[in-house]
Formats: C-alpha cells, sequence, structure tokens
C-alpha cells in the first residue's frame, strides 16, 4: 500500500517520502477505508514544517482530512458498513495520504454516498472551521453584519456561504484586487482590499449598523482597522497563523468597547465537543454540499507520486483553489 511519510521536519516538497507499507487489518470498533481524496491544507504543510499546535514523532503518516469507503471492519461494527461512503475526522489519529486507512468507529462520519469526492474530502477542517466561527461565539440574527479578513481563503469560502445560508451579511476583505469579483460573483456584501483607507471604506459600506463579529484570517493591521467598527461587546476570532503576525488590536478599543478576543482550534473543539454533536454537525454540512450551498475552488489533483508537485502547488500563496490527492 502506497503512503506518504514524514521523516523529517522541513519544506513540504524536499522531506515528504511516498512508502510501500503493508496494509493492516481493523482491529475491534475499527474500520478500513480506502481514499477516494484528501485535503492539502495550510495546517498540513505547517506540521511539516514543524511549526503546527502539535509536534508528531518521526516517522509520521501525513494527511488530516479525507474521504473513502468503507472496505473492512473490525469486531463490534456493524458489517453493513462496508462499502459506505464516510468522512475521516481530522482527529490527527489516521492518516488519508494513502490508499487505505484505518479508522475508530467514532472518527467515521458517513455522508451522501452521490455528493463529489472531491468536495466532500474538504468537509473535515475548513466548513466545520468556519461554521464554528460564525455560529459559536455570537447569535447573530438576520441582517447582522459580520467582517471577515483573509477572505479569498477556502474557510473564508464557507464562511460566506454559511453567512447567506443564514441571511447575515458580510464584509470581505482581501489582499489582491484580482479577488474581488469572484467573491462578489459569490455573493458578497461588500468586498475591500487591503490599505490604508480600510477603516473609512469599511465604515461607508456598512452605514450606520456596526459589525458583531470579526472572523480573522490575517491578523496584523487589517483587524486593528476594523475594530473599532465592531458594536460594543463584539467579537473577534482568530484561527489560523500562517503569517505568523501579532493580532493588532487598539487597548482602546479592547477596554471602551468591551470586545473579546478569542483563538480558535478545530482540534480543541473536537476534543471539547461530543461526539454526537461533531457527527450531527458534519452530516448538516455534507447535506449543503451535497445540494450545492456549500463548495469551494479546487486548482488541482494529483496522485500520491507526484506528491513534490502538489505539496509545491498547494504552498503556492497564488493559487485560486485547493489542491487535492486523488489515490
Amino acid at each position: 500500500m502506497k503512503t506518504l511519510q514524514l521523516s523529517s521536519f522541513g519544506e513540504p516538497a524536499d522531506v515528504v517520502e511516498l512508502a510501500e507499507i503493508r496494509s493492516a487489518d481493523p482491529a475491534p470498533g475499527q474500520l478500513a477505508v480506502a481514499i477516494e481524496a484528501a485535503t492539502i491544507n495550510p495546517s498540513d504543510l505547517m506540521l511539516i514544517r514543524g511549526i503546527y499546535g502539535v509536534r508528531p514523532e518521526l516517522p509520521a503518516a501525513l494527511g488530516a482530512e479525507g474521504v473513502g469507503h468503507v472496505v473492512a471492519v473490525g469486531a463490534g461494527v456493524d458489517s453493513s458498513r462496508v462499502g459506505e461512503r464516510v468522512l475521516v475526522v481530522p482527529t490527527l489519529e489516521q492518516a488519508t495520504w494513502r490508499e487505505q486507512t484505518i479508522v475508530d468507529e467514532p472518527n467515521a462520519v458517513a455522508v451522501n454516498a452521490d455528493g463529489d469526492p472531491l468536495q466532500l474530502a474538504m468537509l473535515g477542517i475548513n466548513p466545520i472551521t468556519a461554521y464554528s466561527l460564525l455560529h459559536g461565539y455570537v447569535n447573530l440574527a438576520p441582517g447582522a453584519w459580520v467582517a471577515q479578513t483573509g477572505a479569498s481563503s477556502a474557510t473564508a469560502r464557507y464562511v460566506l456561504g454559511l453567512a447567506r445560508h443564514a441571511g447575515v451579511r458580510t464584509l470581505n476583505v482581501v489582499r489582491r484586487a484580482d479577488s474581488v469579483q469572484s467573491l462578489l460573483d459569490a455573493g458578497a456584501d461588500v468586498v475591500l482590499v487591503e490599505g490604508e483607507d480600510l477603516a473609512g471604506q469599511a465604515a461607508e459600506a456598512i452605514g450606520d449598523s456596526r459589525l458583531e463579529l470579526i472572523i480573522d484570517g490575517v491578523a496584523g493591521e487589517p483587524v486593528a482597522q476594523l475594530a473599532p467598527l465592531l458594536k460594543t461587546g463584539g467579537q473577534i476570532v482568530s484561527y489560523t497563523a500562517r503569517n505568523r503576525q501579532p493580532l493588532g488590536v487598539s487597548i482602546l478599543d479592547l477596554i471602551f468597547h468591551g470586545l473579546s478576543v478569542h483563538g480558535y482550534w478545530l482540534n480543541l473543539w473536537l476534543q471539547s465537543t461530543p461526539r454526537e454533536t461533531v457527527a450531527q454537525t458534519y452530516r448538516e454540512l455534507a447535506a449543503l454540499i451535497a445540494d450545492g450551498t456549500l463548495s469551494a475552488p479546487i486548482e488541482a489533483t494529483y496522485g500520491l507520486g507526484d506528491h513534490r508537485d502538489a505539496l509545491a502547488h498547494a504552498a503556492d500563496n497564488n493559487r485560486n483553489g485547493k489542491v487535492l490527492f486523488a489515490p
């Protein structure tokens, strides 16, 4: 069985290796899943570089999320699950950048058998993160304003889709002008480009309203410019550290507007949330993917043998869609 693994930390295209290993049989309470597609996420690249929230022992198997079909079950697992399409919940307890993986039964959530496997493969991390960011901190009524930085990212696209589904208005901030039209076409209410006049443009765009939530994907100056537009008691949630910049929020805004700042990491959410709630949320999001409410652009798919090209492509900040392995 082919698998990708890590023997030393460093640049992904240089240190990830293709290996051949023996297929394992599922133990009691486990399933064997043949992987259809598995996503390359920024968090995977951070883990490979050794700068993620966990640092695995080496050599380490790779890949956090993916989708596939159950091909065998261990004792105690209903044999009717064989043939079922399942999402591999990204707990980092199993690898997905391989032809087949072994999954504990609670980490295998049944999803639509007729859905697009590439879109379903991306369900594990970004859509659930977007859902938690949008609905986990503020009770948003239809018509509420939410701002997000790094709005061209895959997670931000899911935030946009979920906000539209809930009737929530979005102010989206991007780095490049060539990202604006695609977000407007996707239903964004306002799209602005980072710059010195961001605060003024944002204030004009929302008029007499106030932001209730800022979902932050870049940190730095854009958050500092948007924070004064939050209502009293407004919330800021940061979920990525790709640029590793400090979060720039004025202490005066924090004090006099009673703002709250949070960090979000999916792994902690998965650990602290009842597993049935996790599974039910994934099922609801899978249904939104199946009916086209949620989707993310895909730029390329690669076989495991082309992992160097795939990882270099995924690390390119100028790409316009996700990169996946489709073994």
